[in-house]
């Protein structure tokens, strides 16, 4: 079984190839992701890394520059393309063709003539489903909504329609699939790998009077961070504090609020400084509107802390309601606050709920495992269209 992945950015992309490499499946994996990072080698890829980097370069420059939006998502558009075409002179000798969404159309186009199996990753909900939920919260914020690229959109739209599998990373998204139509045999769902950080546990003291809780993401609108701010501010506990860990995507995510002391914006951390934001929390808390799989949530119980999640974050395939924390609807803030303010009035269960996010933890793939069920996966799909 030879197969050709191509993908514009690193993150899981990269750990799947080198999966898929090791398994000795991998014919080619064509990369989006700039070669003048030092980030973007990959030696254990063996000669199979193949860069179609150059208008992903110009993208990610035109974002440092701050360029005008229109042009930086045409250039994010255009970038797929690029490596869509990249792909055409791989996809001729190979069996599998599996390309992220936004990045195959052509090329999966081609194979089909040729009896590939055509596999799109979606690594977020479809994209009509992410589209109605995100300008709905525009517009329910009264903020401009700037709808989805709409050539992007049509050609995502055909690449679901034309795949014949669709990757999925979680429940949520396989979820928004079936929804818009999709039958469930199309679809399979391989939840991402999680690190395991064993040696950096949380060292707060459950009887502590203190309460922190700790959010790792985006400052916008699809992380609904303005519904964790108004359950925070509505808790009952002298000595609370929340802290709000990430860059700020300056879309209006939390105009308006009532921003008091005890809520910390440290902006970006990485390395001891992020690793002590972890530690001195009690709870961690992601209240996104739309997000495939949220690793942080992994992280989190890495730390040793609870989590409380919307629904709409793959959370319910990384803990179960109620044992290691909470899976809550999105837009929510009061559901927030009663989860928040359980934990600040029972220590002895938010004790229980650490206990159990280290045995959670411990039954969670890692990286090896998701990659060598993703190969299962091609496997079977290879030998079910062969025989």
């Amino acid at each position: 079984m030879k197969i050709v992945y191509t993908a514009p950015n690193r993150g899981h992309h990269y750990l799947y190839a080198g999966a898929l490499n090791t398994a000795g499946n991998l014919h080619a994996f064509i990369s989006g992701f700039p070669r003048i990072s030092p980030r973007a080698k990959a030696p254990d890829l063996m000669g199979k890394l193949f860069s179609a980097d150059i208008l992903q370069t110009l993208y990610v420059l035109s974002l440092k520059m701050k360029l005008p939006d229109r042009i930086c998502t045409f250039l994010a558009f255009l970038s797929k393309i690029e490596q869509d075409l990249a792909c055409r002179k791989f996809v001729k000798n190979c069996d599998v063709f599996l390309y992220y969404s936004g990045s195959g159309l052509f090329s999966s186009r081609y194979g089909k003539k040729r009896s590939v199996i055509n596999i799109v990753e979606a690594v977020n909900s479809h994209v009509e489903y992410q589209e109605e939920l995100l300008e709905n919260e525009f517009l329910k914020l009264k903020l401009p909504w700037k709808p989805f690229l709409s050539i992007e959109k049509k050609r995502r739209l055909q690449e679901y329609k034309e795949a014949d599998y669709i990757l999925l990373p979680s429940e949520f998204v396989k979820r928004s699939f079936i929804e818009k139509g999709f039958p469930a045999e199309k679809l399979i769902k391989i939840p991402y790998g999680f690190n395991k950080l064993d040696n950096s546990r949380s060292k707060r003291d459950a009887r502590s009077e203190s309460f922190t809780v700790l959010y790792v993401g985006t400052i916008s609108v699809r992380k609904g961070v303005r519904y964790l701010i108004e359950a925070f501010k509505q808790l009952n506990c002298p000595q609370k504090q929340l802290i709000i860990v990430g860059p700020d995507a300056n879309d209006g995510a939390i105009n308006g609020l009532d921003l008091t002391p005890n809520i910390v914006f440290t902006g970006v951390l990485k390395g001891e400084k992020l690793k002590d934001a972890y530690r001195s929390a009690d709870v961690f808390c992601l209240p996104s509107i739309e997000e495939g799989l949220a690793l942080v949530l992994g992280e989190a119980l890495s730390y040793g802390l609870p989590v409380i999640a919307t629904c709409n974050t793959g959370a319910e395939d990384v803990i179960v309601d109620g044992n290691e924390g909470y899976i809550v609807p999105i837009r929510d803030s009061e559901v927030i606050r009663e989860k928040l303010q359980m934990l600040i009035d029972n220590r002895e269960l938010l004790n229980n709920l650490r206990t159990n996010t280290i045995a959670r933890l411990e039954n969670l793939n890692g990286w090896e495992e998701a990659g060598k069920e993703l190969i299962s996966n091609l496997y079977q799909v290879f030998c079910r269209n062969n025989r």
